[in-house]
């Protein structure tokens, strides 16, 4: 089955047989609130960036959750936004990042979200997702769609040439460009709670 495919066939099934453990987060840039948006989407705190709700599906496809889907999985009691958090945090769990640099010391001082399944970005939700290899007030970054970077906010001077080159190649060459502007990690770790 070719991708478009199995993107067709994705879409044309009813909402309950679309399978809540494969929902996830998106990180969407703020432009969306502005469309006639099809399901449920929250802009993330004050960042210029939004979240909406998909289902993976095979071969790297992804169907958004309209009002329907919602209203199906609230209507048998699933909390699918928590559900949502909670699949991303499985997921990521043995595979935070995708890529590193680290320090002459080997420490990390970036990580790179850019996963195989496109949502790197979303991984920015789980709050202390890098405390531990980046210290408490790590920053972050989302200069494209499917690609998101954390860093120390110590840097030395090579280290942050090297942070700024990776973010801003990819924001300039990137093939949905988001945002390059840097922000605490902290502004990401909110409650993401929408209507249909």
């Amino acid at each position: 089955m070719t991708d478009i495919e199995q993107l067709r066939a994705d879409l044309a099934r009813h909402p309950s047989e679309r399978d809540v453990a494969q929902l996830v987060p998106i990180v969407v840039p703020l432009e969306f609130l502005r469309l006639s948006w099809p399901g449920p989407i929250v802009r993330i705190g004050q960042l210029p960036f939004a979240a909406a709700w998909a289902v993976l599906g095979e071969n790297n496809t992804m169907v958004y959750v309209n009002g329907e889907q919602a209203a199906h999985w609230e209507n048998i009691g699933i909390d699918w936004q928590a559900r949502a958090l909670d699949n991303l945090a499985r997921m990521t769990e043995s595979r935070p990042a995708s890529h590193q640099m680290v320090d002459e010391s080997g420490r990390p001082f970036m990580q790179v979200m850019l996963h195989e399944d496109a949502v790197g970005p979303s991984r920015l939700l789980l709050p202390h997702l890098f405390t531990d290899t980046l210290g408490p007030d790590y920053r972050v970054a989302i200069p494209e769609r499917t690609c998101a970077f954390a860093y120390r906010a110590d840097l030395t001077t090579k280290q942050k040439a090297d942070v700024d080159g990776a973010i801003e190649g990819c924001f300039m060459h990137g093939t949905e460009p988001m945002s390059d502007d840097r922000f605490d990690a902290s502004m990401f770790w909110v409650s993401l709670q929408a209507g249909a």
